[in-house]
């Protein structure tokens, strides 16, 4: 998953809204309500690899075609990476 620009911007929001003391009473209400899911979506989504493949080779062939990314747009990914792993 890529994150996008206004992800990482709303998730950093929500997590400098958490940070300190965890919050009680009416405070500790999650941001995210909670939401019933179907059969197997927590399964499928452990399931999965940490590494997709096709984002892989699309990366290396983007790479050997010459296509490299700005250090501002890898800086972002890598922000918006460690964002998304600290959700988890």
């Amino acid at each position: 998953m890529q994150p996008t620009k206004t992800q990482v911007t709303k998730t950093l929001e929500a997590l400098r809204a958490t940070a300190g003391a965890p919050p009680t009473g009416a405070a500790a209400t999650p941001l995210i309500p909670a939401v019933e899911l179907p059969d197997g979506v927590i399964e499928q989504i452990l399931g999965s690899p940490s590494l997709r493949s096709e984002r892989l080779d699309e990366a290396r062939r983007r790479l050997e075609a010459g296509d490299h990314p700005s250090d501002d747009d890898l800086a972002e990914r890598m922000v918006g990476r460690l964002v998304c792993d600290r959700l988890r």
